[in-house]
Order: structure tokens, then sequence, then C-alpha cells
């Protein structure tokens, strides 16, 4: 059974990916916060109850240990720590199970390397990038589904010990598509997913700022998502052409031969030559090899045209059939709160709380200035800026302010702050606690306005 305190710090402790430094910096600014919201609630991994198990062993054995010697003052001092300070337990067990961990991590690596490589007839198609990767890999699924038994990591499973978990459970002789998505918050990690996996195919989304209060420079950003371009044939890598960060890097001799799709480009490999965004869906020519091919799709909004992109772009290099492309593409449905449309009374509710980031944020204001109708907008703005967070949210704020016919911020905090000096009117600005349930107030707004822009969700760690 868990104390308050003990679950809260757990769970904050988890969504910092157990940093005891960002945990630590955390605390400094909620040192009596002992109940959160759980928005994103405490998930019990294997980790979780280990480090649960040992501390609470930790605190049981020196709480007996101070019985034994009499010594009552300083049980009553120990049972306070663990009331007060549970994540001095948290770290003490962290220390000591990171030595099992690192020799897990090593073995869990080499048996799913040589796992994958049994499967002589699988091949694995890498995803990553700073955003985008998810809808590009379950779009991506979709569409090799429907011709070849494929298998992808589900949600947000994009770590060295939940790819391995997809790997055991859920790839056979049978399987010939793994999409594996790779995620990564420091250098090295995504070519360490690659060395256990093996991929034979890469797509690249983006470059972008998003956690770059982690990578530090856009520079370590971008050496670590080319980690996955790095292991491929470059002929078998898919890049945006489109992003600057990503096309300054392909200067680079390496990358003469890696295949390119975009919206502006002709000189892209896949280029779309025309595009109509609506409320009800996309269509769009992508021409390849000289060759138009023309495509409707329910999705909505640029940013999901770029991920489609990328999906059919490595589809057409894995020679899927172009009819099985096209049916797969006609059908298509946005990953869960990713510019996912509801109609809630009048309004049409763009759900995109999964994350935010800077160029999708963009995306979807330029998308929305060109419809009709009243709009809101709700967001409590973009995390893990680092040095950009304020420069990133007056912009986003002043792009806003014409779209807008009203803005509700979620929080009181430098990022909404930010955004409400660059919107510069505040007659049009309210603001919500960060705890608030969204979901009755959007009920609400559903009956005054026409569209509802819900950017981005904050989990309990901001």
């Amino acid at each position: 059974m868990f104390i308050k305190p003990f679950k809260t710090h757990l769970t904050i402790f988890q969504q910092e990916g157990y940093s005891v430094t960002r945990f630590f910096t955390w605390w400094l600014s909620h040192p009596v916060t002992f109940t959160i919201s759980s928005k994103k609630p405490l998930d019990l991994t294997p980790k979780a109850r280990l480090l649960t198990l040992l501390s609470y062993t930790s605190f049981a054995a020196l709480f007996l240990f101070l019985l034994v010697l009499k010594q009552i003052p300083l049980t009553i001092i120990l049972m306070l720590s663990f009331f007060f300070t549970p994540y001095l337990y948290l770290f003490l067990a962290i220390t000591l199970i990171t030595p099992y961990e690192k020799i897990n991590r090593k073995k869990t690596i080499k048996q799913i390397n040589t796992l994958i490589r049994s499967y002589h007839h699988l091949s694995v198609i890498g995803v990553t990038g700073s955003f985008g990767k998810t809808s590009v890999k379950d779009f991506l699924y979709s569409i090799l589904t429907s011709y070849q038994q494929t298998v992808k990591t589900p949600e947000s499973y994009n770590t060295i010990f939940g790819i391995a978990k997809v790997v055991k459970m859920e790839i056979f002789q049978k399987t010939r598509r793994f999409i594996c998505e790779m995620g990564a918050y420091t250098r090295g990690e995504i070519a360490e997913i690659c060395h256990m996996v093996d991929p034979q195919y890469a797509i690249l989304t983006s470059v972008g700022s998003q956690h770059l209060e982690r990578f530090k420079t856009l520079e370590n950003t971008t050496l670590a998502k080319f980690e996955l371009v790095d292991v491929v044939q470059p002929q078998n890598a898919l890049v945006n052409l489109d992003n600057p960060l990503i096309k300054a890097h392909l200067t680079l001799p390496q990358y003469r031969k890696v295949k390119t799709y975009s919206l502006t480009d002709p000189k892209a490999d896949f280029f779309v030559e025309k595009y109509t965004l609506t409320p009800k869906g996309i269509r769009f020519r992508l021409v390849y090899r000289g060759k138009p091919l023309d495509f409707v799709s329910p999705l909505f909004g640029t940013s999901n045209l770029y991920n489609l992109v990328a999906a059919i772009s490595m589809s057409l290099l894995l020679k899927v059939p172009l009819e099985k492309i096209k049916g797969s593409v006609a059908s298509l449905k946005p990953s869960p709160h990713r510019l996912d449309l509801k109609r809630i009374n009048r309004a049409t509710l763009i759900d995109n709380a999964f994350s935010s980031n800077e160029e999708g944020f963009t995306a979807i204001l330029n998308d929305l200035k060109n419809l009709k109708g009243k709009k809101v907008l709700l967001t409590p703005g973009i995390i893990e800026l680092g040095p950009k967070m304020a420069s990133v949210h007056q912009k986003l704020g002043q792009l806003a302010a014409p779209v807008f016919d009203h803005i509700i911020l979620v929080g009181q905090s430098e990022r909404t702050k930010n955004f409400e000096i660059g919107v510069g009117n505040t007659q049009k600005i309210s603001y919500l606690n960060n705890a608030t349930n969204l979901w009755p107030i959007i009920q609400d707004l559903s009956k005054k306005y026409d569209w509802i822009l819900l950017e981005n969700d904050l989990p309990d760690n901001c």
C-alpha cells in the first residue's frame, strides 16, 4: 500500500525518466507537494515495483534497527522523513539497482539482437524525429498491414525495454515488417536501439526544439536523430527535406543518396505538387520518379500531411502496390490526441493534447486562420524548450492573436506569461489552473464556438 507522498514522488520520478537531477529540480519548486492530479498515472512497471520494494524495505530495516536500540527520538525522525522526504529512499533504491540495470540492459540488447537476426524474412523500419514519429509509425502500419504481416511498437513504446517486450511477445517467423519507433533524450540512445533491432530502413520526420532542455543544443538533437540514418544504407533512409536542420545536415557527402520528401521542394524524391486542406480531409498529388500519384485522406492539417507523405513514401520504397496504399490512406484515422477531430455541439474540437512542439503548433495556427467560424484556444504552452522558452512562446502568441477570438492559458507559468506577452491583447486572454478538468469547460465552449483547439496537456511534473 502506497502512502500518498511516496506515490507522488515515485510518479514524478518516473515521469522524469528516473533522473535524480531532474527530479530534484522539480522538488526544489514543489518542496511540500504531496498530491498531484495524476494526469499521467503511475505505471507499475517492474522497475517501479522494485524501487518501491527496496524503498519500503530500507525504511523498515532502519525502523526496526532503531527500535531495537530504543532510539525513540530517531525513530520518530525516521518516520517523519519517510513521509516528508520519501525521495531520499527512492534515491537509495535507484543507487542499489543501477549496477543490475546496466548488466540487464546489455544482456537484453544482445538477446533481442540475436532474436531479430533469427527471423530471416523480417525487415525492420526505424522511425524517429523530434515530433511526428508516432503518427508516421501508425500510418505506415495501417498501410503495410494491409499487404504483409506487420508489427509495430504500440503507443509510445520507444525505449530499450519497451521495444524488447514487443519483440519477444509479438514478432514471429511469419512477421515480415517491424516498425520500430525510437525515442531519445540524449545522444547514443538511438544508436543503442539500432544495435538491438538492426534496422534496414529509416524514417527521420523532424529535428526541432522539442526536449531542447534535455539535449542542450540543436546540434546534439540533430546528431542524435541521425544515429538512425547512419546505420542503414543511404538509399533506404527517408528524411523530411523541409526541415531546416535536416536539410543542412544532408549536405555532408555520406547522405548524398538519402531519399527525401517535401511539400515545398520539387527536387525531393517524393514531392507534394499540390494539396488542398479542408475540415473533411486532405487531397494531394505526390510526384515520385516523375509520375503524379493522387491521394485522398480524411486526416486534418498540414502536420498530418507531412506524416502521411512520409508513410506513403516509405511504402513505395518497400514496393507496396499502389492500390493497397491508396485504399489504406483513404480510411486512415489520426493517432489518439494528435490532430484528432471530435464534433461536440456546434464546435469541432481539434484534440492535439498528446504533446506539442513549435513547428506543429505553428502549422495548426496557419491552418486555422484560413477556416471560417469563431475559434478558441486552450493551451499550457510547450515544455522543455530550455533557453528558447520565452522567444518561442512570444512568437506563438503573436501568431495566435489574429486567429482566435479567445485564448485560455492553462497554468500561471513562464510559458503562459510569455504567450500572453506575444498576444498583446489581454482582453482576449483568461487563465485556468493547471489541475483543472478541461472537459466540462470544453463542453461549455462548444456551445459558443465553431472551433476549439486543445494544444498540449502538461504532465504533473511541470
